[in-house]
């Protein structure tokens, strides 16, 4: 799912007909994309052993994978009103400004694409809001046998509901096919992991809950970039489950690929043939982690392109948080863009992605995103 034309977008320079071209493209690759979808994708988790994603030769059930239900499960809905797109509002536009205020509630209004993804109503990882009916984590954190998922969004304080606060049921869980969860050593060897969750029903948007924008196929993103790390720390810390209540946040310099690689080949002693940091990772420098613990538990990377913010990384292993020298490890999500449009669609990209220039300025509008 590539970040597409917003009506602020098209219509700054009506004048020039490349833009004018540029919006049309992309504007008929959306039309010719079925919104609805199809419910099957490689990665769905096989119903004969909801742990386990499918292996490449192995035959996938052709139905999708339909989660218990909890009888005890309840939806808390949020009664605010749902904020109408337009060309201001479109994905990835955060609802509090003042970075003074810390209260939970600026917090959550600040960062209302934050999720706490739960297993039989316990939070175990963050997850990002993508789309009205879809919530991006890790993969690690969807193995789980024979647990009720489901998600909550909008809410200050992870550990109750409130007015703003929406619980979700999770219709579908999916994680990548490639990922493989005992490759390599111990911690090392997370490549692919990322998963998907398709939500039982629709959120309605409002300023506590709303969709962050995906940077595009060739996004590239700088050495020395200033982004965010945002959630609640790890699921358990001396005894805390999770370790904060309240959103936390903290900035992190974008680290080279093969500075990172080098660091772990000399903490871990692991042959130098064999690439632990690879193109779909990215790292961030971050060299005090002992009062906010983020490592392995799928918080969003997220990045800041004039006022509009896109989710570029979450974070997936690393070699411990008293380690203050070794840097987390993220997912790289502009890697699977396909993978994602896929699911989302249910079916590949038609045309060839706009230039990178076109694909990180323009954000994807809530009407379409509200549609997914």
């Amino acid at each position: 799912m590539e970040p597409w034309c917003g009506t602020q977008a098209c219509g700054q320079n009506p004048g020039t007909s490349a833009a004018t071209h540029a919006c049309t493209l992309l504007l008929l690759l959306v039309l010719q994309a079925d919104c609805l979808g199809s419910e099957q994708a490689l990665g769905t988790l096989s119903t004969a052993d909801p742990g386990v994603p499918c292996a490449s030769e192995a035959n996938c059930p052709s139905d999708p994978l339909h989660l218990p239900q909890e009888e005890a499960m309840t939806t808390v809905q949020t009664q605010l009103p749902v904020s109408e797109p337009d060309s201001y509002h479109t994905c990835g536009f955060s609802h509090e400004q003042d970075l003074t205020l810390r209260d939970p509630e600026a917090m959550a209004r600040r960062w209302p694409w934050m999720v706490s993804v739960r297993a039989n109503g316990t939070h175990v990882c963050a997850g990002t809001l993508i789309a009205s009916r879809w919530v991006l984590t890790v993969a690690h954190c969807l193995n789980q046998r024979d647990v009720f998922y489901s998600v909550r969004i909008g809410s200050p304080w992870i550990d109750q509901t409130t007015q703003t606060t929406s619980d979700v049921p999770v219709l579908q869980v999916i994680v990548n096919s490639k990922y493989k969860a005992q490759r390599y050593w111990s911690w090392i060897g997370r490549a692919n992991n990322i998963g998907l969750l398709k939500l039982k029903q629709v959120l309605q948007y409002n300023k506590y809950i709303w969709p962050i924008c995906l940077p595009g196929l060739d996004f590239i993103l700088q050495e020395h970039t200033l982004c965010t790390v945002t959630g609640w720390g790890l699921p358990k810390v001396d005894g805390i489950w999770p370790q904060f209540r309240t959103i936390q946040e903290k900035e992190v310099n974008i680290l080279n690929s093969k500075d990172c690689d080098d660091f772990y080949h000399r903490f871990s002693k692991i042959p130098v043939m064999i690439r632990i940091i690879n193109s779909r990772m990215i790292c961030a420098e971050d060299v005090n982690r002992e009062h906010f613990c983020y490592e392995v538990s799928g918080e969003p990377l997220v990045c800041s392109m004039e006022g509009t913010w896109y989710l570029v990384g979450v974070v997936s292993w690393g070699a411990g948080c008293k380690e203050n020298k070794a840097p987390p490890v993220y997912t790289y999500i502009p890697s699977y863009q396909h993978w994602i449009w896929e699911l989302l669609n249910g079916q590949p990209l038609a045309m060839m992605a706009p230039s990178r220039a076109l694909l990180i300025v323009l954000p994807l509008p809530l009407s379409l995103l509200a549609a997914l």
